[in-house]
């Protein structure tokens, strides 16, 4: 079975998941805009049985924000962390994944909350990654 890493920026937390993935979910409501700085935040859903913490996992902290919408993050870093608010599903950050997943965005869900910002203009320039 194929298992991958992801890990928090200062490597405090770390988890792996198991299988194969058919996409990515990208929301784009308000508050995950807030929450991630960006676009929105890009999520993996991924079956608890699937998910396993490998360190670090008393090392989060949480922000419940309303009843229907809370935030976990690295106490260290900050990074945005998988989410386990359901019994059946834990909530993954894509952008923190060590590994590639092979697959795109499947799905843009709150489009309608969408910053009227997010699109590439005419004549947008594209830089690959700087080398070390």
């Amino acid at each position: 079975m194929t298992r991958r890493k992801g890990s928090c920026l200062c490597g405090a937390l770390a988890y792996e998941i198991e299988g194969e993935f058919d996409g990515i979910w990208m929301c784009h409501c308000s508050n995950c805009r807030k929450a991630s700085g960006g676009t929105g935040n890009a999520i993996l859903i991924v079956n608890r049985a699937r998910f396993h913490w490998l360190r670090g996992e008393d090392h989060r902290t949480t922000y419940t924000l309303r009843p229907t919408y809370s935030i976990t993050r690295c106490k260290t870093c900050g990074t945005p962390l998988p989410a386990e608010e359901d019994e059946t599903n834990v909530y993954l950050t894509a952008g923190t994944l060590d590994e590639p997943l092979g697959v795109g965005i499947k799905t843009h869900i709150f489009c309608g909350s969408r910053g009227d910002w997010d699109f590439d203009m005419d004549g947008a320039r594209h830089f690959d990654e700087r080398s070390s």
